[in-house]
């Protein structure tokens, strides 16, 4: 078993990493009524710059051009979309904007309210594992459906990826990013005592922590093939520099962050494919701060009766 150079998580048997005492449900719905998106925490604030907002638009139109390759001659006339953990609406602006039937679900408006007001009517609100399994029960059927940064958070993230295969049209797709913890870099960083601590280790805002064969492993146990795997920008290869080492010197943090912003919208504006590709490559080998992968529903999944779809 890989070591994990922490005490809070476990390796379980899917070969990903949680939190051996996870919190209660009514705790941790407490928790996030009183902080979440209330407050201006981790990557959640109330303005943008304007390379991050640019930021935010490339990382939706590489997912549109993800589901585009993955459609290819078979992409839906106007793709209905559910984007799941909606946050601040800026996946829902995207898609709205490329001609999508746009439609989300969060637990508080917050975010969304204070970024895109005028989408508030396509946004339901309230637990997002309750709401999952309500919208499985009804009859709409979603063509693409995006869980960005959302997976990590959840108690049952098995369940609500079931729940997830059924509100699929049978070519429909998932496309799932979350940060990719315990990674090779990582491991080797806190080896060698180059940084003091797994900082990626948040309590209880992150449930699970990824690697790309762990979440390729859970989607396969709940019906899906993975068809892509993609990394992002290296951050955690500042880690190795003294002079840029942002956990043990939280004041270069910020400038960390910018450069990785403005190397990636440098890269995405002299040309996406192939930055998806590159991005692909890391992904096969396991570098990158974020995972993204692009799934459909197995064979298996698809060859359950069919429904009416609307």
């Amino acid at each position: 078993m890989q070591k994990t150079f922490s005490n809070e998580t476990q390796s379980n048997a899917l070969g990903y990493h949680e939190l051996r005492h996870k919190p209660a449900k009514d705790e941790l719905k407490a928790y996030y009524e009183k902080r979440y998106y209330q407050d201006e925490i981790r990557t959640h604030r109330q303005s943008y710059s304007d390379q991050e907002l640019l930021f935010r638009k490339n990382k939706c139109e590489q997912k549109a051009l993800l589901a585009q390759r993955a459609w290819g001659n078979s992409k839906p006339v106007r793709p209905k979309l559910l984007d799941i953990g909606a946050g601040e609406g800026f996946v829902m602006g995207y898609f709205a904007n490329a001609g999508y039937d746009i439609h989300g679900i969060d637990f508080s408006d917050h975010g969304c309210r204070n970024h895109h007001p005028h989408l508030l009517d396509k946004l339901r609100t309230g637990d997002i594992e309750e709401m999952v399994g309500q919208l499985s029960s009804e009859s709409t059927r979603y063509d693409l459906v995006i869980l960005d940064n959302v997976l990590e958070h959840l108690l049952d993230a098995g369940a609500v990826l079931s729940h997830v295969a059924e509100l699929l049209t049978p070519k429909g797709l998932l496309i799932i990013e979350v940060p990719n913890d315990f990674s090779f870099v990582q491991n080797h960083l806190l080896a060698n005592q180059t940084i003091p601590k797994p900082f990626w280790v948040a309590s209880p805002d992150h449930i699970s922590y990824f690697n790309a064969e762990g979440l390729n492993q859970l989607l396969s146990k709940s019906g899906f093939e993975n068809i892509d795997i993609l990394g992002d920008f290296p951050i955690d290869l500042f880690l190795f520099n003294e002079k840029t080492n942002y956990v043990t010197d939280a004041t270069v943090g910020k400038s960390c962050h910018q450069a990785r912003i403005e190397i990636e919208n440098l890269f995405h504006l002299h040309n996406p494919e192939a930055t998806l590709q590159m991005f692909s490559s890391m992904g096969k080998l396991g570098l990158g701060r974020q995972i993204l992968g692009v799934y459909k529903l197995s064979l298996e999944s698809n060859s359950h009766p069919s429904k009416e779809y609307v």
